[in-house]
């Protein structure tokens, strides 16, 4: 037994545990584009799925307004019992004679209906002056659908601009690393020849230290990138809905950008078509209607038609059987100024809302001019970058030539070949911005940036 239990021990270890150290390869890198990167963004995202839901909800409660037009059926029954009854006495020969014989010819006890009560009615309503109370109220309904559908699409711009924004902080922190790595080899060359130098007396030990000092001050730096890129890879999964533990292999391919329209014709489109715009109309288009409703409930009263089928069971006085139609109004003679307050209530939001439509326009505008002067001004830098990147290229191209006829140290054409990522890096950078920039421009216009 004791066997037994060894071996089953043993296998159960095992099957637990990978045979040799190492064997559980680590999960391929996802390889995805920027496209690929907002499309997902906008399918999973849980603040797009959020207003899309909220949208659904508007839309049904949009339905359930308009169904108010339409007339009510409804049935009331109930079960009553009754602890006593009135009785009817009709005396001796109250009702006169016959024949010499009165009537009644004793006094009789007529008992009202029964102790256990039935009543069932279905009744169908019409509104009919509630009706334009309906009408205002759907055009709130509709108002608010707008609003939410508004909402949706600025959420939906809101992330494809954050996923191009963190999509392109990879691609620079990334080309940072790079640059970083260089270095920090060149400082290693540089190091092992201060190390010589100071053996053979052409260097002070001071020197050798600081180039230490500055291998080490590398290493933090590709450290601090290391932690800055952890960070900016599960911000991206968290933006397209994917499993933050997700490794992705960014294609580093971006699309040129294409021109932006004029200043001002961007201006006059993102007042036709930006979503924050178009959803402070509707704030005031439901502004306007709660106005209007209020005005109206204030002079309308109810009048509703009405017809109703009853049965009734020991009922006194009703038949089993009947019917009823008739016309019901209803008014308030009195509600301590309650309708009145409601109006001023709803005439300060509607003001608030045309407010809040005059402020977006004056935002919406500024950010275009904003976006569109840092447009011009990340294309300049995009021109100094290119001859930067050209003279470090032609710089290290020359200091390779004299490492191979030994007119140069190894450290000079490691620092070179440094000085040349880091100029990339730096066009990268500039050429990420000058996308974030266009970016910016076709957000700010209201569209969703691809």
């Amino acid at each position: 037994m004791r066997r037994k239990l060894l071996l089953i021990f043993i296998a159960a270890v095992l099957y637990a545990s990978p045979a040799f150290p190492g064997d559980k390869d680590d999960p391929a890198p996802s390889h995805i584009t920027l496209q690929e990167a907002v499309q997902l963004a906008l399918k999973h995202n849980h603040n797009v799925r959020i207003g899309a839901f909220g949208a659904d909800e508007k839309q049904h409660a949009k339905e359930a307004a308009k169904s108010s037009y339409f007339p009510s059926i409804r049935n009331d029954s109930s079960f009553l019992r009754v602890t006593d009854t009135q009785l009817i006495e009709i005396a001796r020969g109250s009702l006169g004679a016959a024949g010499g014989s009165a009537i009644p010819p004793v006094n009789s006890i007529i008992n009202q209906g029964g102790r256990n009560l039935t009543t069932s009615g279905t009744q169908i309503t019409q509104p009919l002056t509630s009706l334009l109370k309906i009408k205002k109220a759907n055009e709130i309904a509709e108002a608010e659908v707008k609003v939410s559908r508004e909402k949706v699409d600025l959420t939906e711009n809101d992330v494809a601009l954050a996923v191009h924004q963190v999509y392109y902080s990879i691609l620079i922190a990334q080309a940072h690393r790079s640059a970083t790595e260089a270095r920090i080899k060149a400082s290693q060359d540089l190091q092992s020849e201060r190390i010589q130098q100071v053996k053979f007396g052409s260097a002070l030990e001071q020197e050798s230290i600081e180039t230490r000092a500055q291998t080490l001050q590398s290493k933090q730096e590709l450290l601090t990138t290391d932690l800055q890129l952890a960070d900016l890879k599960l911000k991206l999964n968290d933006l397209m809905g994917m499993p933050l533990t997700t490794v992705l292999d960014l294609d580093p391919t971006i699309a040129e950008s294409q021109d932006t329209c004029p200043v001002e014709e961007c201006v006059t489109k993102a007042m036709t078509s930006h979503p924050e715009i178009l959803e402070a109309r509707a704030e005031v288009e439901k502004a306007e209607a709660a106005v209007s409703l209020a005005k109206t409930d204030i002079w309308l009263p109810d009048v509703e038609a009405f017809a109703r089928y009853s049965y009734t069971n020991n009922v006194p006085f009703l038949a089993r059987n009947f019917g009823t139609f008739g016309v019901h109004l209803g008014y308030d003679l009195f509600d301590a100024g309650k309708k009145g307050a409601v109006k001023r209530e709803r005439e300060s939001q509607l003001a608030q809302a045309k407010e809040n439509l005059a402020r977006l326009t004056d935002e919406v505008e500024l950010s275009i001019r904003n976006a569109y002067n840092k447009l011009e001004r990340t294309q300049e830098v995009v021109k100094v970058s290119e001859e930067v990147v050209a003279l470090r290229s032609e710089s290290n191209r020359v200091l390779q030539q004299e490492l191979l006829q030994g007119a140069a140290l190894k450290s000079q054409a490691a620092m070179a070949i440094a000085q040349e990522y880091d100029a990339k890096a730096l066009l990268l950078q500039s050429q990420l911005d000058y996308s974030e920039a266009h970016d910016e421009c076709i957000h700010a216009v209201g569209l969703i940036p691809e």
